[in-house]
Protein backbone atom coordinates (compact mmCIF):
# COMPACT_ATOMS: atom_id res chain seq x y z
CA UNK A 1 0.00 0.00 0.00
CA UNK A 2 1.32 3.41 -1.14
CA UNK A 3 2.44 5.84 2.25
CA UNK A 4 0.22 8.92 2.14
CA UNK A 5 1.90 12.61 2.58
CA UNK A 6 -0.10 12.77 5.77
CA UNK A 7 1.68 9.21 7.06
CA UNK A 8 5.20 10.30 5.68
CA UNK A 9 4.42 13.93 8.14
CA UNK A 10 3.64 11.74 10.77
CA UNK A 11 6.25 9.02 10.81
CA UNK A 12 9.05 12.07 10.24
CA UNK A 13 7.51 14.38 13.09
CA UNK A 14 7.37 11.46 15.97
CA UNK A 15 10.44 10.31 14.58
CA UNK A 16 12.32 13.66 15.39
CA UNK A 17 10.62 14.12 18.52
CA UNK A 18 10.82 10.19 19.69
CA UNK A 19 15.11 10.99 18.76
CA UNK A 20 14.86 14.08 20.80
CA UNK A 21 15.95 15.86 18.08
CA UNK A 22 12.63 18.21 18.81
CA UNK A 23 13.32 18.66 22.91
CA UNK A 24 10.62 18.78 25.37
CA UNK A 25 9.41 22.93 25.45
CA UNK A 26 11.07 23.39 21.71
CA UNK A 27 8.55 25.35 19.85
CA UNK A 28 8.12 25.26 16.07
CA UNK A 29 6.02 27.03 13.57
CA UNK A 30 4.09 25.41 10.85
CA UNK A 31 6.42 27.37 8.50
CA UNK A 32 9.25 25.98 10.53
CA UNK A 33 8.09 22.50 9.58
CA UNK A 34 6.91 22.79 6.23
CA UNK A 35 10.65 23.93 5.33
CA UNK A 36 12.30 20.79 7.62
CA UNK A 37 9.92 18.12 5.97
CA UNK A 38 9.67 20.04 2.39
CA UNK A 39 5.89 19.67 2.72
CA UNK A 40 3.03 21.60 2.42
CA UNK A 41 0.49 22.42 5.33
CA UNK A 42 -2.00 20.30 4.75
CA UNK A 43 0.22 17.22 5.51
CA UNK A 44 1.53 18.69 8.52
CA UNK A 45 -1.53 19.71 10.12
CA UNK A 46 -2.97 16.20 9.46
CA UNK A 47 0.22 14.38 11.59
CA UNK A 48 0.27 18.04 14.39
CA UNK A 49 -3.28 16.37 15.25
CA UNK A 50 -2.37 12.81 15.40
CA UNK A 51 0.77 13.61 17.51
CA UNK A 52 -1.32 15.97 19.91
CA UNK A 53 -3.60 12.95 19.89
CA UNK A 54 -0.73 10.54 21.24
CA UNK A 55 0.19 12.96 23.89
CA UNK A 56 3.68 13.82 22.04
CA UNK A 57 2.74 17.83 21.29
CA UNK A 58 0.53 20.64 21.95
CA UNK A 59 -0.73 22.13 19.02
CA UNK A 60 -2.18 25.16 17.77
CA UNK A 61 -4.01 24.94 14.21
CA UNK A 62 -2.18 27.92 12.45
CA UNK A 63 0.50 28.26 14.43
CA UNK A 64 2.67 25.41 15.29
CA UNK A 65 3.43 22.82 17.82
CA UNK A 66 5.23 22.41 21.66
CA UNK A 67 7.10 19.53 22.10
CA UNK A 68 5.51 17.87 24.83
CA UNK A 69 7.09 16.79 28.08
CA UNK A 70 5.83 14.27 31.06
CA UNK A 71 5.81 15.36 34.54
CA UNK A 72 7.72 13.31 36.81
CA UNK A 73 4.35 12.27 38.76
CA UNK A 74 3.24 11.05 34.95
CA UNK A 75 5.99 9.37 34.44
CA UNK A 76 5.97 7.39 37.39
CA UNK A 77 2.67 6.80 36.91
CA UNK A 78 3.21 5.08 33.74
CA UNK A 79 5.77 3.02 35.26
CA UNK A 80 3.37 1.94 38.15
CA UNK A 81 0.85 0.72 35.17
CA UNK A 82 3.90 -1.11 33.50
CA UNK A 83 4.89 -3.29 36.60
CA UNK A 84 0.84 -4.03 36.93
CA UNK A 85 1.02 -4.98 33.40
CA UNK A 86 3.95 -6.75 32.89
CA UNK A 87 4.05 -8.94 36.17
CA UNK A 88 0.97 -10.27 35.00
CA UNK A 89 2.05 -11.26 31.44
CA UNK A 90 5.45 -12.55 33.08
CA UNK A 91 3.39 -15.02 35.49
CA UNK A 92 1.20 -15.78 32.83
CA UNK A 93 4.04 -17.10 30.26
CA UNK A 94 5.76 -18.71 32.88
CA UNK A 95 3.12 -21.55 33.22
CA UNK A 96 2.88 -22.27 28.99
CA UNK A 97 4.76 -23.92 26.89
CA UNK A 98 6.93 -22.14 24.16
CA UNK A 99 6.97 -22.90 20.69
CA UNK A 100 10.90 -22.31 19.19
CA UNK A 101 9.79 -19.07 17.08
CA UNK A 102 9.31 -17.44 19.67
CA UNK A 103 12.26 -18.53 21.68
CA UNK A 104 14.21 -17.64 18.28
CA UNK A 105 12.47 -14.05 18.27
CA UNK A 106 14.15 -13.38 22.09
CA UNK A 107 17.47 -14.83 21.30
CA UNK A 108 17.61 -12.72 18.24
CA UNK A 109 16.68 -9.61 20.35
CA UNK A 110 18.61 -9.86 23.19
CA UNK A 111 21.45 -10.36 21.06
CA UNK A 112 20.95 -7.10 19.42
CA UNK A 113 20.90 -5.61 22.86
CA UNK A 114 24.01 -7.15 23.43
CA UNK A 115 25.48 -5.54 20.61
CA UNK A 116 23.81 -1.92 21.55
CA UNK A 117 25.20 -2.57 25.33
CA UNK A 118 28.87 -3.79 24.03
CA UNK A 119 28.93 -0.38 21.02
CA UNK A 120 26.80 2.11 23.93
CA UNK A 121 24.40 2.55 21.15
CA UNK A 122 21.33 4.08 23.56
CA UNK A 123 19.03 4.81 20.67
CA UNK A 124 19.36 1.29 19.40
CA UNK A 125 19.38 -0.06 22.68
CA UNK A 126 16.07 1.72 23.39
CA UNK A 127 14.11 0.33 20.64
CA UNK A 128 15.28 -3.66 21.15
CA UNK A 129 13.77 -2.69 24.71
CA UNK A 130 10.95 -1.59 23.64
CA UNK A 131 10.51 -4.55 21.25
CA UNK A 132 11.35 -6.74 23.81
CA UNK A 133 8.41 -5.64 26.54
CA UNK A 134 6.03 -5.35 24.21
CA UNK A 135 6.43 -8.87 22.51
CA UNK A 136 6.24 -10.37 25.57
CA UNK A 137 2.80 -9.03 25.93
CA UNK A 138 1.87 -10.28 22.03
CA UNK A 139 3.39 -13.49 23.44
CA UNK A 140 0.37 -13.69 25.84
CA UNK A 141 -2.06 -12.90 23.42
CA UNK A 142 -4.36 -10.46 25.15
CA UNK A 143 -5.43 -7.89 22.99
CA UNK A 144 -6.17 -4.77 25.85
CA UNK A 145 -2.39 -5.71 27.33
CA UNK A 146 -1.07 -5.37 23.46
CA UNK A 147 -3.01 -2.46 23.17
CA UNK A 148 -2.18 -0.95 26.22
CA UNK A 149 1.61 -1.90 25.97
CA UNK A 150 1.59 0.02 22.61
CA UNK A 151 -0.13 3.23 23.53
CA UNK A 152 2.69 3.58 26.46
CA UNK A 153 5.43 2.49 24.17
CA UNK A 154 5.92 5.86 22.40
CA UNK A 155 6.16 8.04 25.72
CA UNK A 156 7.97 5.22 27.43
CA UNK A 157 11.35 5.76 24.66
CA UNK A 158 11.43 9.34 25.62
CA UNK A 159 11.57 8.44 29.04
CA UNK A 160 13.81 5.45 29.06
CA UNK A 161 16.38 7.81 26.83
CA UNK A 162 16.55 10.07 29.36
CA UNK A 163 16.87 7.77 32.41
CA UNK A 164 20.09 5.75 30.31
CA UNK A 165 20.82 9.87 29.96
CA UNK A 166 20.94 9.51 33.43
CA UNK A 167 22.68 6.49 34.30
CA UNK A 168 25.31 5.83 31.61
CA UNK A 169 25.82 2.05 33.56
CA UNK A 170 21.75 1.26 33.03
CA UNK A 171 22.34 0.03 29.58
CA UNK A 172 24.43 -2.94 30.46
CA UNK A 173 22.77 -3.49 33.74
CA UNK A 174 19.03 -3.52 31.63
CA UNK A 175 20.19 -6.66 29.23
CA UNK A 176 21.37 -8.26 31.70
CA UNK A 177 17.71 -8.10 33.78
CA UNK A 178 16.79 -8.93 30.16
CA UNK A 179 17.81 -12.01 30.06
CA UNK A 180 17.31 -12.78 33.43
CA UNK A 181 13.64 -12.15 32.82
CA UNK A 182 13.39 -14.19 30.03
CA UNK A 183 15.74 -17.73 31.66
CA UNK A 184 13.05 -16.91 34.44
CA UNK A 185 9.83 -17.25 32.31
CA UNK A 186 11.47 -20.01 30.21
CA UNK A 187 12.17 -21.87 32.95
CA UNK A 188 8.62 -21.95 34.24
CA UNK A 189 9.43 -19.67 37.71
CA UNK A 190 6.17 -17.18 37.90
CA UNK A 191 7.32 -15.62 40.75
CA UNK A 192 10.98 -15.09 40.27
CA UNK A 193 9.77 -13.89 37.07
CA UNK A 194 7.72 -11.39 38.37
CA UNK A 195 10.07 -10.48 40.80
CA UNK A 196 12.89 -9.73 38.29
CA UNK A 197 10.11 -7.63 36.27
CA UNK A 198 9.05 -5.31 39.10
CA UNK A 199 12.71 -4.65 40.42
CA UNK A 200 13.74 -3.77 36.73
CA UNK A 201 11.19 -1.42 36.45
CA UNK A 202 11.33 0.21 39.86
CA UNK A 203 15.32 1.38 38.97
CA UNK A 204 14.27 2.75 36.09
CA UNK A 205 11.77 4.68 37.72
CA UNK A 206 14.31 6.02 40.78
CA UNK A 207 16.88 6.87 38.45
CA UNK A 208 14.29 9.54 36.77
CA UNK A 209 12.85 10.63 39.82
CA UNK A 210 15.92 11.43 41.67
Amino acid sequence: MKTTLKEKAYAELKRLILGNEFEPGDYMTERMLEERLSMSRTPIRSALERLESDGLVRYTPNKGLFVADFSIQRAVDFYDIRVALETHVVRKLSARAWREEELAWFRDNLARQKECTDQNDNAGFTTADSAFHLQLAKCHENVEIIQAMENLQDKLYRIAIRVLRKDTTRIRFSYEDHVRIFELIVAGRPDEAAAAVTEHLEYGKRILIH
